[in-house]
């Protein structure tokens, strides 16, 4: 263990205890008052910008590369089919009609709703696209990994988001089919996320969009529903799938070009 210590410095440690300080810290209910949502907001926001200077310090403000990658017509497709199953997935979740919903509720939900989203989205977006993906590449090129690094990368803190979420069973008294079918889907969506982050060369393009995944009235509600495992299977495996081939074809670009990954 002794040549590991410089994988796992103390600022790691300091990432993810704020991390999930902040994700634990945030205003589940709509009926608080005036004085605890803005003591809420207000701490959100603090642990929201050290998590980011902190995330930035270890991932070289957030890049994987020097310069963003210039990708080929058929990466460009492969990652666009991607994203249309995102968008499916997104209009099939209700986020639409979750917008309207938002729109006619008071300026109190609506702050304690994108609050709770904002927390949500950025704080995991961070822990897992920023910190634990630095990770995986310190481990990949301690042990001189070369081979499909972004893609174990990808799958590691993809794995491990979606792993967070059976917290919902253990903690958050979530049924347990509702829990693993919440476990597959965000560990596909994952996957899509760390298609973005090698693709925009960013993480904040991830977590705004998860952001907008969980902008809904519900999200303060707690536990989710059950839903058909078929329609799940259906939206987000080609989702998986697509984003795994559009980073398995930039592994391959990086490896004959040679091109310099920042982390390594």
């Amino acid at each position: 263990m002794q040549k590991l210590k410089p994988l796992f410095p103390r600022l790691g440690f300091w990432i993810v205890l704020i991390i999930f300080i902040g994700i634990g810290f945030q205003p589940w209910s709509t009926s608080m008052g005036t004085t605890d949502t803005m003591t809420c907001v207000i701490a959100t926001i603090v642990i929201i910008a050290i998590t980011i200077w902190l995330v930035n310090l270890r991932t070289h403000h957030e890049k994987l590369f020097e310069h963003r990658l210039q990708f080929s017509p058929i990466q460009k497709i492969i990652l666009f089919t991607a994203t249309i199953f995102f968008i499916i997935s997104y209009v099939l979740n209700g986020n639409i009609d979750a917008l309207v919903g938002i729109y006619h509720s008071s300026w109190h939900v609506t702050l304690i709703v994108t609050t709770v989203a904002i927390s949500a989205g950025f704080l995991e977006e961070y822990l897992t696209r920023g910190y634990l993906f630095n990770l995986c590449q310190r481990l990949l090129n301690h042990y001189h990994v070369t081979t499909y690094p972004l893609l174990i990368a990808s799958l590691f803190n993809s794995l491990i988001f979606g792993s967070l979420h059976l917290m919902n069973y253990f903690l958050g008294g979530q049924g347990l089919t509702a829990t693993l079918q919440q476990v597959f889907y965000a560990t596909c969506m994952g996957l899509l996320f760390s298609a973005f982050r090698i693709a925009t060369n960013t993480i904040y393009i991830g977590a705004i969009l998860h952001f907008l995944l969980d902008w809904q009235l519900s999200i303060t509600q707690g536990a989710a529903g059950v839903s058909d495992w078929l329609g799940i299977i259906i939206i987000f495996l080609p989702m998986a799938l697509f984003s795994l081939l559009f980073i398995m074809t930039v592994d391959q670009q990086v490896k004959k070009q040679h091109l310099y990954l920042i982390q390594q």
